[in-house]
């Protein structure tokens, strides 16, 4: 058992690993467009009228479609990375403490696939992760208890990071004027700006879990006795 168990987290380590230097990889990307977007507005608001972008204005965007390729490779990469991880993490619950989870390992992985109850039961999964990776799930139900500020906050700016990106892509293609893309680059460095801080938490949430089950022993922690159990106890220690 300590040996499947040792097994187990070594391989956790590599994948967990792996999938944060991806996501360092995305958080360069996004970075490099957070430059070029602010770049390129500098350059909008030297356009001095409302008329139709010069070419000197308008150059910029052809590079974009070339960092766009990039970050979408870097983004599904890492996607597929993170699953395999997070298949790897959850699976490790069934070797200590309680050994139940909240979660089979295929729910936990396939619930990212179906839209929509992903943005529900994504985050249940990791929680739940989090919370039984943190206690050696040393109980059988964690459902009431709080998520972490770290776990709920990276969630928060993957969902307003989710919701801005394709609003950009939307508003950019009807933008013809100075004004109107110095708006839409705007809104596109807030967008910048918040994947930047989601996938700062998101590195800290993988190294996080990865820490908490480097730390799993083959000695489980005393789980809570049943109450006959704890009756007997007390009665033996009074007589």
């Amino acid at each position: 058992m300590a040996q499947d168990l040792n097994t187990a987290r070594r391989a956790e380590h590599t994948v967990a690993r792996c999938t944060t230097y991806l996501l360092f990889a995305c958080l360069l990307l996004e970075a490099g467009t957070l430059a070029s977007t602010f770049s390129h507005r500098a350059e909008l608001r030297s356009a001095a009228d409302d008329s139709a972008l010069s070419g000197v204005a308008a150059a910029p965007d052809a590079r974009r479609p070339a960092i766009t390729r990039l970050k979408l490779t870097a983004l599904v990469g890492t996607g597929i990375l993170w699953l395999v991880w997070l298949r790897r993490a959850y699976r490790n619950l069934a070797l200590v403490g309680s050994k139940r989870s909240r979660f089979t390992s295929r729910q936990a992985v396939g619930y990212w696939f179906i839209p929509f109850v992903n943005l529900v039961w994504g985050y249940q999964v990791m929680k739940d992760l989090w919370l039984r990776s943190e206690s050696m799930n040393d109980r059988d139900a964690y459902d009431d208890l709080p998520a972490p500020a770290l776990l709920s906050g990276w969630w928060g700016m993957s969902m307003a990071w989710g919701v801005l990106e394709p609003v950009v892509a939307a508003t950019a293609r009807n933008a013809r004027t100075a004004l109107e893309l110095t708006n839409v680059t705007d809104v596109a460095l807030v967008g910048s700006a918040v994947g930047i801080i989601a996938t700062v938490l998101a590195i800290r949430v993988v190294r996080g879990i990865d820490q908490r089950q480097q730390c799993f022993s083959a000695n489980p922690p005393d789980l809570p006795a049943p109450a006959a159990a704890r009756h007997h106890r007390t009665t033996a220690r009074r007589v």
